[in-house]
């Protein structure tokens, strides 16, 4: 039997709209009239959350699937990027991408900045290079220059650091055999999930856009509003000549654009698959100068003659569509009302309702419970609440700052956002967040000093528990912002992918635990010492790439028996570097977020999975282990890494097809040799681009030798 989970979830959301809007029509009656005005500030924002809600559960209702056609030979494709201040090195890897696409076209580096370095690069890699002497009205002002000479029908926008894959063309020009198509937009996805915005738990990847980029802009896509996002997206340069290029006179002409086609009975495409990566702020304060200009810009537009609400030539699902993603930024002022209403209450003795808490509860719990569970479901596992909360905490007063200033009259000026990994966190910035741990943690702390001579004590506990969620999200919010810190420079690419490193002579399997082109991390049973030269021989699409390098440092991870080497590469050449960032962006990434960029599963979903497949046989707890080894096989040496281990099995990668369905693979732990024969159970190739690898399920049967206790190596390495 099939359960329609989408149908479930829109009964749920019914169900939820119609508690909300009777709690909202009770809670009129609660209000306190001898503090009308606290108490009607917490109801506004109450009630503005309850229109945010709905209009979210409008957009993503229903997700089209897109499946993209085949493009029409012989289209003149142009491919623009904008760059003002990015470094070269940033520059070159989107440069080799662009170039790297498969589909006829011509790549234009624009350079506002008007640097000879990146002139120089861009004769070194074969593309184009258009400069101009003035910065007028920022980016837009250099896409319009670069319009005015070129003639490519269709135009391609990437950021300095957003890398294509070679089939982004291939599987966006398609979209235009509609005649009506203005742009296709594709997500924005990104390479460094060390970044401020990610976050890995239990294995699955989420970054603080996923609910964006994954469900939100399909949804808009169902009414024909998803808009332009500034990258990864393709242009026809008709829809733009019609709009008068790209709209200048805002810091976001991304959606500025986006309307004006609209307005004009365009239509847009969102083709939900990422076909580019690029980089996401690594620290609070790029990610908060980000969200500020987005915010400044939503605001320009709306108090605009291009608004959404007044601008002629838009559908009602459109102006509500635009309208959505513009009032996102009052979340400021609804989550600035929320932190501090709680330590209002404790402090002062005031509440926002007039009615006791046994009246209170039973009214407000379904309300919130629903709402919660609806917001869940209806994000698809990837709205994940508690930390979209702790991001709120961090930027409610950047989207305050953002509105108030524009409504000030000052000027929004275009701040590209830095793309470099930054080391120090700016205290100044975080006051906001800290005033919200601080009034809450004190209120509470007054509360119950307070507590035994207080009337009310059940409202009063009911504050302290609200205050202390908001100290709670507060906490957490402060502490990832001044833990995120990068030492390095550069992103390293997480691999855990087999090569082969000699070292004085001895040749040993290792494990590439993350490769740049500055060095690697690599895991080996044999610990070299610090200092030696080493050369790593990595394999991949017949090509055979032996860097050179030197050992910075060993590290041995004693529940496993082996070593941690970090390896620094010297003498690398500029062709070497082409090929790191070849693997790492057409494979190394690909295989990453194959692998981890999963949603959480929801209530629904997870009681539906129940319901269809039973309560099926649980396998060996298996542990995410990754040890080098090799297999001998037709008279040569074939390393592997393991991928994960338990009592009964391993899953294996090599390089390397393997025709025996009987293996030998040796597993090292301290100064010992362990042998384990085992059987493949089943294998998978993976590719992506012409880059292939191969994985193995194996059943373990006994030994050659000693047999480790695999519990003992639970710790990943």
């Amino acid at each position: 039997m099939n359960v329609n989970i989408e149908r479930l979830r829109r009964a749920l959301v019914l169900v939820s709209v119609g508690v909300s809007l009777y709690y909202l029509i009770w809670r009129l009656g609660t209000l306190n009239e001898d503090a009308m005005f606290f108490s009607s500030l917490v109801y506004g924002a109450e009630l503005y959350g309850f229109i945010a809600s709905l209009m979210f559960f409008y957009m993503v209702w229903k997700l089209p699937k897109r499946q993209p056609k085949a493009p029409p030979e012989g289209l003149k494709v142009d491919v623009f990027i904008p760059t003002y201040n990015e470094s070269p090195d940033l520059l070159r890897k989107t440069i080799q991408g662009a170039l790297g696409i498969e589909y006829p076209h011509k790549t234009y580096v624009l350079d506002d900045g008007n640097r000879p370095e990146i002139r120089r690069l861009c004769e070194e890699l074969g593309c184009e290079y258009i400069a101009r002497l003035k910065n007028t009205n920022g980016k837009a002002g250099n896409l319009n220059n670069a319009l005015e000479r070129t003639d490519g029908d269709f135009i391609v926008v990437f950021d300095a650091d957003h890398v294509p894959e070679p089939d982004f063309l291939h599987k966006t020009l398609g979209y235009f055999e509609d005649e009506k198509v203005a742009f296709v937009q594709t997500p924005q996805d990104f390479y460094n999930i060390d970044s401020y915005e990610h976050r890995i738990s239990k294995g699955k990847l989420w970054h603080e856009e996923s609910l964006f980029y994954k469900i939100i802009l399909r949804g808009k896509d169902r009414i024909n509003s998803s808009f332009f996002c500034g990258s990864c997206a393709v242009i026809r340069r008709k829809a733009l000549k019609e709009v008068g290029g790209f709209a200048t006179g805002t810091v976001t002409e991304d959606i500025h654009t986006s309307i004006r086609l609209h307005a004009k009975g365009w239509k847009s495409v969102y083709h939900p698959e990422p076909l580019a990566y690029g980089v996401a702020p690594s620290t609070y304060d790029p990610y908060r100068t980000q969200r500020e200009r987005w915010g400044k810009g939503a605001m320009q537009i709306l108090f605009s003659k291009d608004s959404p609400l007044i601008i002629r030539g838009l559908t009602l699902p459109q102006r509500i569509s635009y309208l959505a993603s513009m009032a996102t930024y009052l979340d400021g002022f609804q989550k600035a009302i929320f932190y501090t209403a709680p330590a209002v209450v404790l402090f002062t003795g005031i509440f926002p309702i007039s009615v006791s808490l046994r009246e209170f509860l039973p009214v407000f719990l379904p309300h919130i419970l629903l709402s919660l569970w609806a917001f869940d479901e209806m994000s698809r596992g990837h709205g994940r609440f508690i930390l979209l909360e702790q991001y709120n905490v961090a930027r409610f007063f950047t989207f305050m700052k953002s509105i108030l200033g524009v409504l000030g009259k000052r000027a929004a000026r275009f701040k590209v956002t830095n793309k470099e990994n930054g080391r120090n966190v700016p205290i100044k910035g975080l006051v906001p967040q800290m005033l919200v741990f601080g009034a809450s943690l004190l209120g509470i702390l007054y509360a119950l000093a307070n507590l035994g001579s207080l009337p009310n004590k059940n409202l009063y506990v009911a504050n302290m528990f609200w205050a202390s969620i908001n100290t709670a999200f507060a906490g957490l919010s402060l502490f990832w912002t001044l833990r995120k810190k990068h030492q390095r420079e550069k992103f390293r690419f997480p691999a855990n992918f087999p090569a082969m490193a000699e070292v004085s002579g001895v040749n040993t399997a290792v494990t590439v635990e993350d490769l740049h082109e500055g060095g690697a991390a690599i895991l080996s049973q044999t610990p070299f010492e610090r200092g030696n030269d080493v050369k790593i021989s990595l394999s991949f699409q017949d090509e055979k790439l032996e860097l050179k390098g030197r050992i910075l440092y060993v590290k041995e991870i004693e529940d496993l028996g082996i070593y941690r080497l970090g390896v620094k590469f010297e003498g690398i050449t500029m062709d070497e570097v082409r090929m790191i960032d070849l693997f790492n962006f057409r494979f190394l990434l690909k295989k990453y977020m194959e692998e981890h960029d999963r949603p959480e599963p929801t209530p629904i979903s997870l009681i539906v999975s129940l319901f269809e497949k039973g309560l099926s046989r649980k396998r060996s707890k298996r542990f995410e282990v990754h040890m080098p080894g090799f297999i001998f096989m037709e008279g040569k040496f074939i390393p592997y890494t393991t991928e994960d281990v338990s009592d009964r099995g391993a899953k294996i990668l090599t390089y390397e097809p393997i025709n025996s369905k009987y293996l030998a693979l040796n597993l090292g732990k301290g100064d010992e040799d362990y042998i384990l024969n085992g059987r493949v159970v089943w294998s998978k190739e993976i590719s992506f681009y012409g880059i292939k690898a191969y994985r193995y399920g194996v059943s373990l049967s006994g030994s050659s030798h000693h047999e480790p206790d695999l519990h003992d190596m639970s710790l990943t390495t």
